[in-house]
């Protein structure tokens, strides 16, 4: 089942709120950057498929999950999301399971590596005509990742 591409209907002000993330960068194209749940990356993802992790099984997000981040960010306590910003997509990691220790655990601990993670991915052309461009001025603005963040 191919992950499906949506019609962005706030795809200029997702770009911009993506502009103010704190970005590093990994090799010459990869941009990673760790950030809680807002409501913009909650209207991102409302209507793309999840792939869960490991094994790449296809799941529809569904209203609940979507309801539930909503209400945690309205809380003060929203679950942090790692953003991967490549020429060709935008991919947003996340884990329902010990979800405020991710992503730094799995990045420390081989048994937390391993609990399930979803990814929403969103193409490149999902997102308008200034994708590539931002995506260029932030990885020639941005720093390399720490080393304690494996390759995306």
């Amino acid at each position: 089942m191919a992950e499906a591409v949506g019609t962005c209907v706030s795809c200029g002000n997702f770009l911009e709120f993506l502009k103010t993330l704190p970005w590093c960068k990994q090799g010459d194209n990869t941009l990673i950057a760790v950030q809680n749940c807002t409501p913009e990356l909650i209207e991102a993802i409302k209507d793309h498929e999840v792939k869960v992790f490991p094994g790449g099984m296809q799941i529809k997000l569904n209203l609940s999950w979507l309801l539930y981040l909503t209400e945690k960010y309205d809380e003060g306590r929203p679950l942090p999301m790692v953003v991967v910003w490549k020429p060709e997509s935008i991919e947003m990691w996340y884990r329902r399971n010990k979800s405020w220790d991710f992503p730094y655990d799995a990045w420390q601990n081989p048994a937390a590596a391993a609990y399930d993670r979803e990814r929403v991915k969103l193409p490149a052309e999902h997102s308008g005509p200034k994708y590539l461009q931002y995506h260029k001025e932030l990885l020639d603005k941005s720093k390399e990742c720490p080393a304690l963040i494996p390759p995306q």
